[in-house]
C-alpha cells in the first residue's frame, strides 16, 4: 500500500464515522450516544491527518526526481514507499459502514446469551416508588421491570403483583422448553461488544416474527410458590402493539 492510499484511506476511514455520526446516526448501533463527540472528535482527526499526507504527497510529486537518488531507489526512505500489504484491512470497515450497515444486535445475539442474563439491577437508593394499581400501563425500561420483579419476588410480591406496565423491546426465541416468548432489551455498557440480554417472558399473547419491536402491556407473573428467585421474570400480555426500532435500541 503506497503512502498516498495510506492518506487517502485515513480520509475514507474520518469520513464513514462523520458519516454515522452526523449523517445517518446509525453509530448507536455499535456504541452508546454519550460516546457521539469523542467519535466525532476522532474522524476529524483522521480526516485532517489524511488530508494534510495527501496534500503533502501531491505537493512532493513537483519535486526534482534526482532527489529520489539521495533517498534510495529502493523507496524505503523516499517518497514513494509503500506500508505492508494488510494495511488494506483497514478498508473492511469503511466497506461494512457504506456498503453493509451492520444493524443493531438483535434476537440471534439474545439467543446466544440466553444462559447469561444479565443479573437485576439494583434498586435505586431511595427505593423504588410505589406505582398506581389503576389507569393506564407505567411504561418502565427493561431494567427497572426485571428489577422491581425480582425485589418483589424476594420480598412482598404484593408490593409489584398487578401493576399494569407497558415494555418496549424486540422479540426473541425462547429458552429451551420455555413457555411463551420473550421481548428482549440489550444492556451496554460502552458498545455493542459489551451487551448482555434483559429478557422477560411473555405469556398469553401470540409470538411475533423475532426481531420484531414491540410494545407490550400486561402485569407481572409471580413464579409458582415454591420455586427459587429467578432473574428473567415473566409478564401476563394484555395487549400487544408493533412498534418502529427506537432512535436508541439499547438500555
Amino acid at each position: 500500500m503506497s503512502r498516498s492510499a495510506q492518506n487517502l484511506l485515513l480520509v475514507l476511514v474520518g469520513g464513514a464515522m462523520l458519516w454515522i455520526t452526523l449523517g445517518s446516526g446509525e453509530y448507536v448501533n455499535y456504541v452508546r450516544p454519550g460516546f457521539r463527540y469523542p467519535l466525532v472528535a476522532a474522524a476529524v482527526a483522521l480526516v485532517a491527518l489524511g488530508a494534510a499526507g495527501l496534500r503533502r504527497e501531491w505537493r512532493d510529486t513537483g519535486d526534482d526526481p534526482h532527489d529520489d537518488e539521495h533517498d534510495g531507489h529502493d523507496g524505503h526512505d523516499g517518497h514513494g514507499g509503500h506500508g505492508p500489504g494488510v494495511a488494506w484491512l483497514l478498508c473492511l470497515p469503511v466497506l461494512a459502514i457504506f456498503v453493509i450497515a451492520p444493524p443493531a444486535l438483535g434476537s440471534f445475539t439474545a439467543a446466544r446469551g440466553a444462559g447469561r442474563a444479565a443479573p437485576p439491577p439494583p434498586s435505586p437508593a431511595e427505593g423504588f416508588a410505589p406505582l398506581p394499581r389503576t389507569g393506564a400501563p407505567v411504561p418502565m425500561s427493561m431494567g427497572e421491570f426485571i428489577g422491581r420483579a425480582y425485589e418483589a419476588q424476594t420480598g412482598d410480591p404484593a408490593s409489584f403483583e398487578g401493576v399494569p406496565v407497558r415494555l418496549t423491546g424486540f422479540v426473541s426465541p425462547p429458552a429451551k422448553g420455555e413457555r411463551g416468548w420473550r421481548v428482549t432489551r440489550l444492556k451496554v455498557a460502552c458498545c455493542a461488544g459489551d451487551a448482555i440480554p434483559f429478557p422477560v417472558i411473555v405469556r398469553g399473547l401470540p409470538r411475533p416474527p423475532a426481531d420484531t419491536w414491540v410494545r407490550v402491556d400486561g402485569v407481572w407473573e409471580p413464579p409458582a410458590p415454591g420455586r427459587r428467585a429467578t432473574v428473567v421474570q415473566t409478564l401476563r400480555g394484555r395487549s400487544l402493539q408493533r412498534v418502529g426500532r427506537p432512535g436508541d435500541p439499547y438500555e
